[in-house]
């Protein structure tokens, strides 16, 4: 019997996949590994369903149409805290907008689910990176920083932080067909009715209502994108998360970057 390092669930050594968390044995050619490769990249290879051998996990693109599954495989690794984490997704979930939310007014993700997209994506970069930046760093916790690292986005209960507004785009000839323009194009703005605070405030705000954050968790939500502000103070955890937020954001989150440099994506889930 072995244990999954990704869980801990107990199970068979000849097992290719955890039942629970769905952790992959093989070395990408099917061949079952007691420990999971996580050397350098140096002399790596890729299979043809895009598994990177001997290197970190390749980044998963997230998008409209896979966002759902990554999300939920990422709540489904919290068990520690579940029962906490659980009912503050359930406020989120069903008196927030938290699932509909853009991430920002303009930009690549200033669309309905922008916001989801981007924490998912903060969260799989973070998972990806920390192995090397800071192995010491639970996953549980990486999880949770990243995926709240901006839920103060999507305001507070009755007053969401974007307002959605509708504009008319017609044709260059300013023409219209059967008294219809030509499109609707969504855009936003900001509530002026919300009280105001930063992100990362409003993000702390709304975490610690409902789940027991330790005093580094607390910093990195609320500062990783204000370290100016902790005056060279910045922990760990804040530092790993700036860097998970940044590469998410700047990188993956513009596809003439990933194309111009080569970074590895895969658009199926790992």
């Amino acid at each position: 019997m072995k244990k999954c390092p990704d869980c801990g669930m107990t199970i068979a050594n000849q097992a290719i996949r955890c039942p629970k968390c769905k952790y992959d044995f093989t070395d990408g050619q099917g061949n079952v590994q007691g420990v999971p490769t996580t050397s350098s990249s140096s002399g790596s290879g890729v299979t043809p369903k895009g598994t990177v051998v001997g290197a970190i996990m390749p980044m998963i693109m997230v998008t409209k149409d896979n966002v759902d599954e990554l999300y939920a495989d990422l709540k489904s690794k919290i068990i520690k805290r579940k029962t906490e984490f659980d009912h503050f997704i359930d406020f989120l979930e069903n008196r927030t907008s938290w699932l509909t939310a853009p991430a920002e007014l303009e930009g690549p993700l200033a669309f309905e689910k922008g916001l989801l997209i981007h924490s998912v994506g903060v969260a799989k970069q973070l998972l990806r990176i920390k192995d090397t930046l800071m192995p010491q760093l639970d996953d549980e916790s990486a999880i949770i920083m990243a995926l709240f690292h901006d839920v103060g986005k999507v305001g507070v209960e009755g007053k969401p932080l974007f307002l959605l507004e509708e504009k008319t785009t017609t044709s260059t000839l300013g023409l219209s067909f059967g008294g219809r323009s030509l499109s609707v194009a969504p855009t936003y703005t900001i509530n002026p009715k919300l009280v105001h605070m930063s992100v990362g405030v409003r993000s702390l705000f709304l975490v610690s209502q409902y789940m027991l954050l330790s005093d580094d968790e607390a910093q990195a939500i609320s500062y990783q994108e204000d370290m100016e502000l902790v005056n060279g103070k910045e922990n760990p955890f804040t530092m790993v998360l700036q860097t998970a937020n940044k590469w998410q954001t700047k990188i993956y989150e513009n596809e003439e970057v990933v194309k111009q440099y080569n970074f590895s994506a895969s658009i199926a889930k790992d």
